[in-house]
């Protein structure tokens, strides 16, 4: 049990620290006027106090008064004023709050254990979100392994060939008809197909193309070369897109391309990881233009493959017609 001796010690050591405490906020200064004042510039309603207006339920004058320290609102009135600008009454009253250092520890101790309980939910966030990914990641790589494409049994497809064409500094084709570029029409007319667009935009880009076509396809040539004078011009065709033909037997074509592979792997990582098998030191890609109707895929050229192709490429150009 207590003794009265020590019952009082405390009643009187309470006392004083309530002492203290009154005399601490008996000496800080009434700000009220220059607080509010403050926060109504900040808060952006110079202009317009409406929504202070209505949220006090006060007048326009009632208010210029508050902030002029010509009267001092309701009690109601200051919670209410608080409460609109998210201050403490404290800082309202006086433009700082008071502080009570016996509770900084147990501040600082809540504050800490809300830090580590949103530390320890981000690294589960974390770990979660990695498990997706690679679930995902394996998920891919199985489809691309089951894929008939390059990375598996040498294919291209016409979308896989479309979108690496999109990254070409220069092209050969050697091709029978023109038919991935251009569709021609019962009228006797043409129409732009799947790669017109990737060569309008890559000749706008500076890419330099040759086309190649059997002797007999001059019509052809004309046609194409209109369209693409629609997209970008006659000077860009004439300058970066040439067109000869060969009197030599063409039994299939044959793409060769020179790729941007900064930009591919930039853009395209994961195609460039697909063909990359298939390109050479300086971005060469080349496959050959399937003989069929049938499939929706083309086949890769192997470096050596590829080399002997552009030789040939060039020995065919040298001694064609021009356009």
């Amino acid at each position: 049990m207590y003794s009265q001796t020590s019952l009082k010690g405390s009643a009187a050591s309470s006392r004083f620290q309530l002492r203290q405490r009154v005399d601490e906020v008996e000496k800080r200064e009434v700000k009220l006027g220059q607080t509010l004042s403050s926060l109504i510039e900040r808060g952006g309603y110079s202009r317009n106090r409406r929504d202070i207006l209505t949220a006090l339920d006060i007048s326009p004058a009632a208010l210029s008064q508050y902030a002029r320290n010509q009267t001092r609102p309701s009690f109601q009135k200051l919670v209410a004023l608080a409460d609109f600008f998210g201050v403490s009454l404290d800082y309202l009253v006086y433009g700082q709050p008071m502080i009570d250092h016996s509770t900084t520890t147990g501040y600082i101790e809540s504050t800490w254990q809300r830090v580590m309980a949103n530390t320890r939910r981000h690294s589960a966030l974390v770990g979660r979100m990695g498990r997706l990914l690679a679930d995902r990641v394996d998920e891919v790589a199985r489809e691309l392994a089951n894929s008939p494409t390059a990375g598996r049994e040498g294919l291209i497809q016409d979308d896989e060939a479309a979108r690496l064409e999109r990254f070409c500094l220069s092209a050969d084709i050697l091709t029978l008809n023109l038919d991935f570029d251009m569709v021609n029409l019962p009228d006797g007319s043409a129409a732009a197909g799947r790669f017109m667009d990737v060569v309008a935009m890559n000749l706008l880009a500076g890419c330099t193309y040759r086309f190649l076509v059997p002797v007999d396809s001059e019509h052809v040539i004309e046609q194409f070369r209109l369209l693409l004078v629609n997209q970008v011009g006659r000077d860009l065709v004439r300058r970066n897109c040439s067109f000869r033909r060969t009197a030599q037997p063409v039994y299939s074509g044959m793409v060769i391309y020179r790729l941007d592979l900064g930009r591919l792997g930039m853009e395209e990582p994961a195609l460039l990881t697909q063909m990359q098998d298939y390109i050479g030191a300086h971005g060469e890609l080349g496959y050959v233009i399937r003989p069929n109707e049938d499939s929706n895929s083309d086949m890769m050229m192997s470096n050596g493959h590829r080399n002997r192709a552009k030789a040939a490429f060039n020995t065919l150009w040298a001694s064609g017609r021009h356009e």
